[in-house]
């Protein structure tokens, strides 16, 4: 006999409890429909930035209460981060208690919210297709809906912590979808031994970020560098493959000695950059960026602590470990080795890629390294002579048959206003300004 599932509703949704949560309602959204708008509004919000809060719908029957709604039953606002009003459709049949009930004639709901601790905001979506404040313009993944199944695959990480593997099979996250991983503040190793050769890779020291920030997960795509410049040729058949051919410039304004943006001797990015229009985009003007060699060896090392070569924990560079975590000449063996990203195992982070596919600018200049117990490193201030407007690269690329330079210490560089098909970049979304105070607020 198949299950009834909710009929029109007539009740009133309860009031939730707290002062910023109102104006609940419920609404079957057709007759035909088992889908139910929950609308309401927050105000009052007086959250430190970047703090979200996770919505709880608990369902009645008249005055009996069934529990609380599963989180696979529930999307839209399931996470909220600031005034306004706010949208939730709850599908009952994706809740085992409430599809065990058939029909409801009296359904009822309470909403409350919960903090969710810092460390436990994983994720943070953009949808590049939608204007700032639209609705569903941007998203959060909490650990509580990550590993509940809201998202979709997940996976434990060799170190401890969730990380999203199922954005890997949707194309979307190529596309229109951009996924930054919330990397923690904290110390790790950095560089390697006593230092290489030709600035190849600075010495092993340990570096503080003091705070928080957050990396895409994949090397940004043709699509998603053409939808944030222009939206225009999106449906050539390689747009999913990762953004080749910019220079550091492009990405991020004119960044030669002396120049306007000029890091780190100036910051900021220019508002005609990649950076600065996916600012203006999302509402984050200024916040975007590429990463610091530090932000970048960090995120890279996806946990993993000690003086290593991969982020799998190798101290040595290894062909078979290669081969499993990175696109290199071993294994791509084409005149054009670049890959759709996804494809390699993940690290602790979830990030992917990180090692091999492309080349990943970053800030720093090629000129030997910073010094040590460095806190929020920003590199040298000018470049050397030996290397005149370049700066680092990182992570190797398809066409290097080198696994150790695949290294997470090691370096290449390329000038600031050079394009090259072996290189790409991947973008960082400061939650505060690099370096700067812990109550640093956003605009929301």
């Amino acid at each position: 006999m198949k299950t009834k599932l909710l009929p029109l509703l007539t009740c009133a949704a309860l009031a939730a409890a707290g002062e910023t949560i109102s104006n609940v309602s419920l609404v079957q959204q057709w007759p035909w429909s088992e889908a139910v708008s929950v609308d309401f509004t927050v105000s009052g919000w007086d959250e430190p930035a970047w703090s979200v809060r996770e919505m709880s719908v608990v369902a009645y029957d008249g005055e009996e209460e069934i529990g609380r709604v599963s989180p696979c039953a529930l999307a839209g606002d399931t996470v909220i981060d600031g005034d306004g009003e706010k949208h939730i459709v709850l599908t009952p049949s994706k809740d085992a208690a409430l599809k065990s009930r058939g029909m409801i004639d009296r359904f009822k709901v309470a909403l409350s919210s919960e903090a969710v601790a810092d460390e436990d905001l994983l994720y943070i979506v953009f949808d590049l297709s939608k204007e700032a404040g639209e609705r569903g313009a941007r998203q959060y993944v909490t650990r509580h809906a990550l590993t509940n199944g809201v998202w979709g695959a997940w996976s434990e990480a060799p170190a401890g912590g969730a990380i999203w593997t199922g954005l890997a099979e949707d194309e979307r996250y190529f596309r229109e979808l951009m996924a930054f991983r919330r990397v923690p503040a904290g110390s790790f190793t950095m560089g390697h031994g006593a230092g290489g050769p030709e600035n190849r890779y600075s010495p092993a020291r340990r570096v503080t970020i003091s705070e928080a920030y957050c990396i895409a997960v994949f090397e940004m795509t043709k699509y998603q560098y053409r939808i944030i410049d222009s939206g225009r040729n999106l449906e050539r058949p390689d747009v999913m493959l990762p953004s080749v051919n910019d220079s550091l410039n492009t990405i991020r304004g004119d960044s030669m000695p002396g120049a306007e943006y000029d890091w780190p001797a100036r910051r900021g990015v220019s508002p005609d950059s990649i950076a600065g229009k996916l600012g203006a985009k999302t509402g984050l003007a200024g916040m975007f960026d590429l990463p610091t060699e530090a932000q970048w060896e960090k995120a890279a090392r996806g946990g993993a602590e000690g003086d290593i070569a991969y982020y799998d924990g190798s101290a040595a560079c290894d062909d078979a470990k290669a081969d499993a975590l990175a696109w290199y000449s071993y294994n791509t063996r084409d005149a054009c080795g670049v890959r759709r990203g996804g494809l390699k195992a993940p690290n602790g982070y979830g990030l992917y890629d990180t090692l091999g596919n492309v080349w990943e600018m970053v800030l720093d200049w090629q000129n030997g390294g910073v010094p040590l117990g460095e806190v929020d490193p920003v590199g040298e201030m000018a470049p050397s002579v030996r290397y005149p407007a370049r700066r680092i690269l990182k992570g190797g690329s398809w066409q290097y048959a080198d696994k150790s330079a695949l290294a997470l210490y090691w370096r290449s560089q390329n000038p600031c206003n050079v394009r090259d098909a072996r290189t790409g970049s991947r973008l960082v979304l400061n939650l505060v300004p690099y370096g700067g105070r812990k109550d640093a607020k956003l605009k929301r």
